[in-house]
């Protein structure tokens, strides 16, 4: 019998594979150039690599571990599984939805694994392509782990992919997360491994991605405030943009080409003190910074470059089609446009975009793709989990006061972007948004301020919508929920949209308050028996409503046809001019 969830007296099974990158190419055989004896042959990797002109990175090597009980069963989709595995700790994603989380950064925080191995001699089967022709028996030589680590010194393009099943699953069936490999320790003098994981977007932390980069090229000689042919030394064209804009001191320059020069190359300037910036003299050996500009971009593909192009993120990991699909349904009307003037850390970048257009980001353990979503209402139809059913004992409710907002400060519509970006007067414009009413002595009793500055928006539009999106969502101190529940509901992972009806939270009136909740954080903490959920209330976003293409029917004076529904989501119909359908029914109203 297979083992499932909802199987009684199931038997939860733990598999850890480390996918890595392995040449394609066979040692010595054309294109591969290198030549030695059999005992001198590399391990088609990359840090033993002979012939690195053409290495060839497009292969991989599969390598699964489990306990002891585990490996020895057989497992279908892991065909050899070394048992050297002793335990597995994971800290799970936070989404900081709205970026209104001030003990979080804005794209929450990364998840983790930390996973423990014993280290033992191993034949080298599976990890050395050519042991059958080496002289040496591996069993004597070394140990399998202190062998691993010197021929796979860079970690960047190993994944790590843990599997939770039960026994007599096939591998294919478990769930499974994916992190990449962030460090390796050991092995020590009791022969203890631990190997440590991130998800993919702690690859844009500061110290790791900064767009622009720096850019390592110097005036050539002096140059006066009318200068439009700029000579610059130590840089090659590859080093910057065909065309765009740079920066030298506190001057942006707008330029239409670049070309190869005799000191290194010239840049052909169509408009010098660019962007609000004064035209000015400089000196030889003035620092020539390529900088970023997005003129009217939208917000996924930003997004998209900023992950990808400076980020290194490959595309195979965002979800591009549902961004553009966020995007388009409810960023429609929103531009980007800014210069990004000097080496700035994505992740600060990425963050500014989700809070100042109403958005939110978060690595999908389960799904493998970097997941977006707008600040928005619901628009299809949610679960529903209740006390009796799904949740475990040990439910609880806290309030999060520090994230009130009563006042959203929006300064837009920068003057400068060699300024400095965090000054109000800096900005052309700004709007506030308030619920002064939530400020008085018998509600809460003082204001709770949130200052915006965007170098990211130009119109009223973008920078009204989202402060009036935060305050409303906002306005009263945000609720957060932690629960558990068995893993025949472990279905539901981060980011998944529920209702929760608990004996707990209630009304006034004693009624049970059914409220829609964002599921924020999710983590096996017992692997295969329970799960243990962190969810944010969004009732406040409330539904959004589509309107019906022409053609689409009347309504049909039934209400449950104007909710959400899986397939159309929540559909709108026009009313009249108290706002009501024609059987008293309110209708949707345009926000």
């Amino acid at each position: 019998m297979v083992m499932t969830e909802t199987t009684i007296g199931r038997e939860p099974v733990q598999i850890v594979e480390i996918v890595q990158p392995l040449c394609a190419n066979v040692y010595g055989s054309s294109p591969c150039t290198a030549s030695g004896s059999a005992d001198e042959k590399c391990f088609n990797t990359r840090a033993t690599c002979q012939d690195t002109t053409n290495y060839n990175g497009s292969a991989t090597l599969s390598l699964f571990f489990a306990r002891g009980t585990v490996a020895e069963q057989n497992v279908s989709g892991a065909p050899y599984i070394i048992p050297s595995l002793v335990s597995v700790s994971t800290s799970p994603t936070q989404i900081n939805l709205s970026g209104s989380n001030p003990d979080a950064q804005g794209l929450g925080n990364r998840s983790l694994c930390s996973i423990s191995f014993r280290d033992h001699p191993h034949t080298d089967k599976k990890v050395d392509p050519y042991v059958s022709g080496r002289s040496w028996d591996p069993m004597e030589r070394g140990s399998f782990w202190s062998k691993w680590i010197h021929r796979n010194k860079y970690w960047n393009l190993i994944r790590i992919n843990i599997y939770e099943g039960y026994a007599g699953q096939a591998l294919g069936a478990m769930t499974v997360r994916t992190y990449f490999m962030d460090n390796i320790s050991g092995p020590d003098s009791n022969g203890n491994v631990t190997i440590q994981g991130k998800d993919i977007l702690a690859r844009i932390e500061e110290r790791k991605a900064q767009a622009p980069a720096v850019s390592q090229g110097v005036l050539y000689a002096d140059i006066d405030e009318s200068t439009t042919s700029i000579e610059v030394a130590n840089a090659v064209e590859a080093d910057y943009d065909a065309s765009g804009v740079i920066r030298i001191g506190d001057e942006l320059i707008s330029y239409s080409a670049r070309a190869t020069s005799t000191y290194g190359i010239t840049f052909t300037a169509s408009l010098r003190g660019y962007k609000n910036t004064v035209s000015a003299a400089h000196e030889f050996d003035d620092e020539v910074q390529q900088c970023v500009e997005y003129s009217g971009v939208s917000v996924d593909t930003v997004l998209e470059d900023l992950l990808s192009t400076y980020g290194g993120i490959d595309t195979g990991f965002l979800n591009l089609t549902d961004w553009a699909t966020e995007a388009a349904n409810y960023h429609s009307a929103v531009r980007l446009r800014t210069v990004i003037a000097e080496p700035t850390s994505v992740a600060k970048l990425v963050s500014e975009i989700l809070l100042q257009v109403g958005g939110y980001m978060w690595w999908g353990e389960r799904t493998r793709l970097v997941e977006y979503r707008a600040v928005r209402g619901i628009g299809e139809t949610v679960d529903r989990i209740d006390d009796e059913s799904n949740i475990l004992p040990g439910f609880s409710i806290k309030r999060m006061p520090r994230q009130r907002i009563s006042q959203c400060w929006f300064y837009y519509n920068v003057r400068s972007y060699v300024d400095d970006l965090e000054k109000p007067s800096n900005f052309n414009n700004s709007t506030i948004v308030a619920n002064l009413e939530s400020e008085a002595d018998d509600l809460y009793g003082e204001p709770s301020i949130r200052k915006i500055f965007s170098r990211w928006l130009l119109t009223a539009a973008g920078a009204n919508t989202t402060a009036s999106r935060l305050v409303a969502r906002y306005t009263d101190v945000p609720r957060e929920a932690t629960f558990s529940m068995d893993a025949k509901d472990r279905a539901y992972w981060t980011g998944d949209i529920i209702e929760i009806s608990h004996r707990l939270d209630v009304d006034e009136f004693g009624n049970r308050n059914i409220a829609r909740w964002t599921i924020t954080s999710a983590e096996e903490i017992v692997p295969g028996e329970i799960v243990r959920y962190v969810a944010e209330d969004t009732t406040l976003y409330g539904i959004t409503y589509f309107v019906q293409g022409t053609g689409a029917a009347d309504y049909d004076l039934d209400p449950t046809s104007i909710g959400p529904t899986a397939s159309t989501g929540a559909l709108a119909y026009i009313g009249n001019s108290a706002g009501l359908l024609s059987d008293g029914t309110p209708s949707a109203k345009i926000g």
